[in-house]
């Protein structure tokens, strides 16, 4: 038991660097894309455990097997965490709706071939070291350290549930204020979305608008009401969770002073 628990929380760390490097290349930003605030991400150490715990001893197995099983086990287990999170907090924290053959924008086919990838690479190559460097430390050391990860990771925890449950209630009263104004101002509504989109299209072309000027304001309201450090973490490492959020709070704003002309 000892031995998975170290498991886990290497390969949270390691997953937790790969998340890092992948959006230094991509975006040239360093953005903590952890769930938690540590500097790891829980989903990675339980992906690696399942797939060395379902795939088990193959020995000399088909490698092409290795693969596919490896992207399967790791793709189920975005399927279920990310519908689990929307059901829960009632927004995606990732989307691959925009990528072709996804599945309901929680998987997708090419990061499930990514994800296959990289677990084939963990069960043929990085996991068979990491057990023998575990084999050879002393269960006296393994133990103290498993238990200090443990109590910095349930701190961690419950500190992200609080922030979470305060995002929720902010994301709730938002939604709540947009659906009321929705009801009374629709046809109003819906001009203002299609210009809002037109708008966003043109960025360079609203910069120097009026409406632009306005725009800028209204989201560095947005984000001025998401003030503590907790919150823009979690929204800068999953920003589609305040995309949709932003556009609510910009149209709501618009509309009222559209019905207060």
């Amino acid at each position: 038991m000892q031995y998975y628990i170290s498991c886990f929380f290497i390969y949270a760390v390691i997953g937790w660097i790969l998340e890092v490097s992948f959006h230094v290349i991509s975006q040239g930003k360093f953005i903590n894309r952890g769930f938690l605030n540590g500097p790891y991400c829980p989903i990675y150490g339980f992906g690696a455990l399942a797939v060395v715990l379902i795939l088990g001893d193959l020995g000399n197995s088909n490698k092409l097997y290795i693969f596919f099983m490896s992207a399967i086990v790791a793709s189920a287990l975005e399927l279920i965490t990310g519908y689990i999170l929307e059901k829960i907090f009632h927004k995606r924290w990732w989307d691959y709706r925009s990528n072709k053959f996804n599945l309901g924008g929680y998987i997708c086919a090419e990061f499930s071939l990514i994800w296959g990838a990289v677990c084939y690479i963990l069960y043929e190559a990085i996991h068979p070291m990491l057990r023998k460097a575990l084999h050879l430390m002393p269960i006296k050391i393994i133990i103290p350290i498993n238990v200090i990860m443990g109590l910095i990771f349930v701190v961690d925890l419950i500190a992200t549930v609080i922030t979470l449950m305060g995002l929720s209630e902010k994301f709730k009263m938002i939604e709540d204020q947009s659906k009321d104004i929705r009801k009374m101002s629709d046809e109003i509504g819906q001009k203002v979305a299609d210009r809002t989109f037109v708008a966003l299209d043109r960025k360079k072309e609203l910069e120097n608008s009026k409406i632009g000027k306005e725009f800028d304001q209204r989201s560095a309201e947005f984000k001025e009401f998401f003030d503590k450090f907790g919150e823009k973490r979690i929204l800068r490492a999953f920003p589609n969770l305040s995309e949709d959020l932003e556009e609510k709070w910009n149209r709501i704003d618009i509309i009222k002073k559209k019905k207060h002309k």
